[in-house]
């Protein structure tokens, strides 16, 4: 029952965090074709992509952070709750 728990949390910070990248991915291509369309050249374009991914990570962990905090913490006490209830397994299969 506690693997299945520590299962669907683990699954739920994936999933999080797939969301997460995958709209970071979005918004990055979007504006490399907004800069390609208004003629900046590539390394300037390459210095203003990496800003605007360096704000969105921060941005997405301000947002998410605790969330992030919440579920590691959840899967952390599952862990315990399992060690002490089930010594006789020795490992957690993800």
């Amino acid at each position: 029952m506690i693997q299945n728990a520590i299962s669907v949390v683990v699954g739920l910070i994936l999933g999080l965090f797939t969301l997460i990248v995958s709209v970071i991915a979005v918004i990055e291509e979007a504006a490399r074709r907004g800069l390609v369309a208004l003629g900046i050249p590539h390394q300037v374009q390459t210095a203003l992509l990496a800003l605007l991914l360096l704000l969105l990570v921060v941005g997405s962990f301000r947002l998410f952070g605790r969330l992030f905090g919440v579920l590691i913490g959840v899967v952390l006490i599952a862990l315990l709750l399992h060690a002490l209830f089930a010594p006789e397994t020795t490992a957690v299969a993800f």
